[in-house]
């Protein structure tokens, strides 16, 4: 009796020796498992947060990913995420906009179905630092999935930052949309560049022939007029397409010397002087304000973007008179085109130095001159700009750097 006795308390002994090692194992294995889980959920691309029905966060690995130090008190949804409605009220969940946030719409509606969204995508103000001043918006993808721990039901949130995808994605449309607007106003260009071109060759192909049959010599000066007007039409028609396709390629060359103002104004001057029709009552004077004043830059170009603003000047004034010049306003040359014209609307002034654009289709031109002058202007540091009323006129203007040395 007395040996059964031992050798129950020897099996007995046995058995709690294994059962003690299965439980240490079973503890080791958990403590593994928990490093193993604690690794992974910390090592998440994403904001995982285990919420109960008062939306208090209950675990999660925001800390961990962004190096705060925990609450002693499980804050809320909100004011875990740092959002500036929520914090600014006090508690998420007790701001007037907070009724109408869609994250909080979601978390409610699977607690009430059980069923779980993806997917959803939210912009987000959010404050950067504990001082509330810096916030930044941000756009969220957020899913919530519904589980039961314990009894209780919760929702496990994953909230991920998609602020760059947003942005790339912002990117490629706007890069699309500049594409087909480009991809249109080339075809624009290309149909009336081949309107443009082929009028002033009708008529000096037209007047050329008529210069065959012996007109009066009243008549041949005429056609001759016409054919010369016509071919500097032309000529300018072609330069500008050049030009044009070479600010594209980057390779429009610029020569900089010391260009003396008074003296560039007055050659513009005598030249348009000299174009007008004799029966132009339009008066084109260049107001000299300086003794001589030299600057430094491309000479060709000035007198080409000034040149482009008396043409359309001209173009645009049937009456009145085209005042030109220039000032020195502190470190800044202003250059100045006025005229008393038909003036331009609003709507057109926004987007006149655009590709294309021209502010009286029935005119001719393909629209490029201004954008041209623009690409001119800023290139040698400069701002351009227009100011304008319908039927009173225009001043077209432009500014380039002007030093005390020059």
């Amino acid at each position: 009796m007395q040996l059964l006795y031992v050798i129950g308390i020897g099996v007995l002994a046995a058995l709690c020796v294994l059962l003690a090692v299965r439980i240490c194992h079973q503890r080791r294995y958990i403590r593994v498992s928990d490093r193993v889980n604690d690794r992974i959920f910390r090592n998440v691309a994403a904001y995982l947060l285990l919420i109960d029905p008062d939306f208090n966060v209950l675990r999660t690995n925001y800390y961990s990913a962004t190096g705060a130090a925990p609450k002693a008190v499980p804050p809320k949804v909100g004011n875990l995420l740092r959002c500036k409605n929520g914090e600014d009220a006090g508690v998420c969940g007790t701001h007037e906009l907070c009724a109408d946030c869609p994250v909080r719409a979601a978390i409610a509606g699977v607690f009430r179905t059980e069923i779980g969204f993806s997917g959803l995508e939210a912009p987000m103000v959010l404050y950067t630092s504990d001082d509330r001043t810096t916030t930044v918006d941000c756009d969220v993808s957020v899913s919530g999935n519904f589980l039961t721990v314990a009894g209780q039901p919760r929702v496990v949130l994953t909230v991920s930052d998609i602020t760059a995808q947003k942005r790339t994605q912002r990117e490629l449309e706007e890069a699309r949309t500049r594409a087909e607007e480009s991809d249109r106003m080339k075809s624009l260009f290309l149909a009336n560049t081949s309107h443009e071109l082929r009028t002033p060759l009708n008529a000096i192909v037209g007047f050329s022939e008529l210069l065959m049959t012996d007109p009066a010599p009243a008549e041949r000066q005429e056609y001759m007029r016409i054919i010369r007007s016509n071919s500097e039409i032309l000529l300018q028609l072609v330069n500008d397409i050049l030009d044009l396709s070479k600010i594209e390629a980057g390779t429009l060359d610029y020569e900089y010397t010391d260009v003396e103002l008074n003296a560039v104004m007055e050659e513009l001057e005598g030249g348009f002087r000299m174009q007008q029709p004799k029966s132009s009552s339009v008066r084109i004077t260049f107001h000299r304000k300086y003794p001589a004043r030299y600057i430094r830059t491309d000479r060709k170009r000035l007198i080409q973007v000034i040149a482009n603003f008396l043409s359309n000047a001209v173009k645009f004034t049937s009456e009145g008179s085209v005042d030109f010049g220039f000032e020195i306003r502190g470190g800044e040359l202003y250059v100045y085109v006025a005229d008393t014209g038909t003036g331009i609307t609003e709507e057109h002034r926004r987007q006149l130095f655009q590709r294309f654009v021209k502010a009286g289709s029935f005119r001719q031109g393909i629209g490029i001159g201004l954008a041209i002058s623009k690409s001119i202007v800023e290139t040698m540091g400069g701002r351009i700009g227009v100011e304008s009323q319908p039927g009173k006129g225009s001043t077209f203007w432009f500014t380039l750097p002007y030093g005390p040395e020059q």
